[in-house]
């Protein structure tokens, strides 16, 4: 008998060691990504059974289908008000919709009808795992289009696109509604347009539209309906929006007139959103606030693709939400972490973060350290002293704007005369080995001011040419005569402080700025075009 059992512990080792690898194998294929991977993949997933012995979700080909229905929507989609409803066989959810019954009847009638016409087509009954695949080799690339200013004016130049209104110009009532939640209606409010996602949320919210749900209850159904009837139409199908190689070939417009909001060219940012009747209550709270900020509105629309970038939760100022405390209404976000916080792109801080990562400012920037914020950096943006002025015209966003002009063109960048700078800059520091170098130093300082002189914002804040002398000669003021890089640099490296030798500081500096500003003229390993060698 114990031999009996140690033959069969020996075969069952033997045999589970045998088929290990294919055991393995097995394992990983289930969880191998997709390799199929596509913008029109919509994930069927119907409500749970009762036993909650559900099948694996279907993974549907949604362009697949709408090919083989040669575009034909009714096939799939009911209509309502004489327009698609995108959803399945169906104009509403109600509680007596079977969805299973409802998918499966359908789909299998359809894939038999095609089938008896010796046509392509899709699996039939009792094949249920070619669609509720557990492992299935097809994934998503679907890709968020983004809507902006020059998709949007695509929409507004469309002769297609007309208004509802009689007598009205503009076709903004088209897209653009408010909401009466009450009575479940919507209404066109002109002047109080706003960005869709301000009210259609990812998730349907309170009886609200998802933002997904009410762009193609919208934008598809719009397109269909053209498309219908023989005019120029938008896509029609996923990949028209949400695959990222058809996104890239869509015609951008350049010449973009202003969206017309009745928005201020220029406004004033205070820490208050409206001051009261009462002048010694009003006082008092301006003096509780640093001076007020001259902000160029119009520029910054022009410098972004969307009014979201900003405002994201609304068109409102910024302070209705983020209060100087921070309310639930603004997320708990205070008025200064808003406009100040480096690390959101949202805050005006952030963004200007972003900005100087460009390469045409990278290469000074990002090898400077971020140091504590001084008084005299708060006052490059707060600029405006509003103790004087009076309520009605800080209230009023015409009178506010008129005074954030007048700051703003109150503004100088100051230029420094080229022929004051050294043309050549001799750089003799390994001289026992190499040449002299000589730096083009006029010239390499002069491209450098004219990518500064040509950006206004870079103009806002360098006031003057001198300071991007301080680019290089990082510790020094700006002067016309900074001190040179060997008073501070020693020929060795400094171990207790960390300071790079004057053969460190060089390369560190130079290198380090080439590749942030992408020079391709100058490659890091090319020694020999700076250093001649003897």
């Amino acid at each position: 008998m114990l031999k009996q059992r140690s033959l069969g512990l020996l075969l069952g080792t033997t045999a589970f060691l045998f088929l290990f690898p294919f055991i393995v194998a097995a394992s990983v294929s289930m969880n191998e990504a997709p390799t199929d991977l596509r913008p029109d993949i919509l994930v069927i997933d119907i409500p749970s059974s009762p036993d909650h012995k559900d099948m694996p979700k279907v993974m549907f080909k949604h362009d697949l289908h709408t090919e083989a229905v040669e575009g034909q929507c009714i096939k799939c989609h009911d209509k309502k008000d004489d327009r698609f409803v995108f959803k399945f066989k169906r104009t509403e959810d109600t509680a007596e919709n079977d969805f299973m019954d409802l998918y499966h009847e359908n789909c299998v009638a359809c894939h038999s009808e095609m089938k008896g016409k010796a046509d392509a087509t899709g699996p039939m009954e009792a094949e249920c795992r070619v669609c509720h695949n557990a492992n299935p080799k097809t994934g998503s690339s679907w890709t968020a289009i983004n809507f902006d200013r020059s998709l949007h004016f695509t929409h507004e130049k469309a002769k297609t696109i007309r208004s509802g209104i009689k007598n009205e110009e503009t076709n903004c009532n088209a897209c653009h509604h408010s909401a009466n939640m009450k009575a479940k209606t919507t209404f066109y409010e002109k002047g109080k347009e706003s960005a869709c996602v301000y009210c259609h949320k990812e998730t349907a919210v309170d009886g609200i539209r998802s933002g997904r749900n009410a762009a193609h209850d919208s934008c598809v159904a719009c397109h269909t309906t053209m498309a219908e009837n023989n005019k120029d139409a938008g896509p029609v199908d996923c990949a028209g929006c949400h695959s990222l190689e058809k996104q890239k070939v869509i015609k951008a417009n350049t010449d973009i007139p202003r969206l017309d909001r009745n928005q201020p060219d220029q406004a004033l940012l205070t820490g208050w959103e409206t001051l009261g009747q009462n002048d010694e209550e009003n006082s008092k709270l301006i003096a509780q606030h640093m001076n007020a900020v001259p902000f160029d509105h119009k520029a910054h629309e022009t410098a972004n693709q969307s009014c979201k970038v900003c405002h994201h939760e609304t068109l409102n100022k910024c302070v209705s939400c983020h209060t100087v405390k921070g309310e639930e209404k603004g997320g708990y976000v205070k008025l200064t972490d808003a406009m100040h916080k480096g690390s959101a792109s949202q805050s005006c801080i952030g963004c200007h973060n972003e900005k100087k990562a460009a390469k045409e400012c990278a290469g000074c920037h990002a090898q400077m350290p971020q140091k504590p914020t001084r008084d005299q950096d708060c006052a490059s943006c707060h600029a405006v002293d509003v103790k004087s002025e009076s309520a009605a015209v800080l209230n009023d966003d015409q009178a506010a704007g008129t005074l954030a002009k007048a700051a703003m063109d109150s503004r100088s960048y100051t230029k420094v005369n080229l022929a004051d700078i050294p043309e050549t800059v001799v750089i003799n520091t390994i001289e026992a080995e190499y040449k002299p170098s000589e730096l083009p130093h006029r010239k390499i300082v002069e491209a450098i001011f004219k990518k500064v002189e040509n950006n206004t914002m870079a103009t806002a804040f360098h006031k003057n040419d001198l300071t991007m002398c301080m680019g290089c000669h990082h510790n020094s003021p700006a002067t016309m005569t900074p001190p040179k890089c060997a008073s501070c640099h020693a020929k060795l490296p400094d171990t207790a402080t960390g300071k790079p030798g004057l053969k460190g500081a060089y390369h560190g500096q130079c290198i380090t700025c080439h590749q942030r500003m992408e020079v391709t003229s100058v490659l890091p390993t090319d020694c020999t075009k700076c250093h001649e060698k003897k």
